[in-house]
């Protein structure tokens, strides 16, 4: 029954994907904080991003068939990395791309993911700028003191 219950839940590969999550996140912050040139910098983050993805689709199980199909054409497409995000089973995808790559980048999305799912009528046109758009890194939430 123990060992069914193992198999089942799959717990010994969840433990591993959060283990390695919590990592890279650490990786990750280490990497922004360091003093590595952009290129490495980028290069680095965009790897980790990728396996983040990978673990959260493979180890995790919390991906689907167009969030797959998505993250492939953001990478193929000159993402330096890309994931999927939110609460997973669905949500969104965020792709790590350099700057001037992005007006070329958003176009090629919105013709190679987007554009059947217009035609199919699942979503429309006019709402195209909700589901793709830029955006830049910053320093996130803080907590500020008086």
């Amino acid at each position: 029954m123990c060992f069914a219950l193992l198999l089942c839940y799959k717990l010994h590969q969840r433990a591993a994907h959060v283990y390695s999550q919590a990592k890279r996140v650490h990786a990750f912050k280490d990497t922004v904080s360091s003093e590595l040139s952009d290129e490495d910098m980028l290069k680095k983050l965009g790897d980790l991003m990728n396996e983040s993805h990978y673990s959260c689709s493979v180890h995790y199980e919390c991906s689907c068939p167009e969030l797959e199909e998505l993250v492939k054409i953001c990478r193929d497409n000159g993402a330096l990395g890309a994931r999927f995000t939110g609460a997973g089973w669905g949500g969104c995808a965020v792709a790590l791309v350099k700057e001037s790559l992005v007006p070329q980048f958003i176009i090629n999305l919105k013709e190679q993911f987007y554009q059947s799912r217009i035609d199919k009528g699942t979503i429309s046109k006019n709402d195209l700028g909700l589901y793709v758009f830029a955006s830049k890194p910053s320093s996130g939430a803080a907590i500020f003191r008086f």
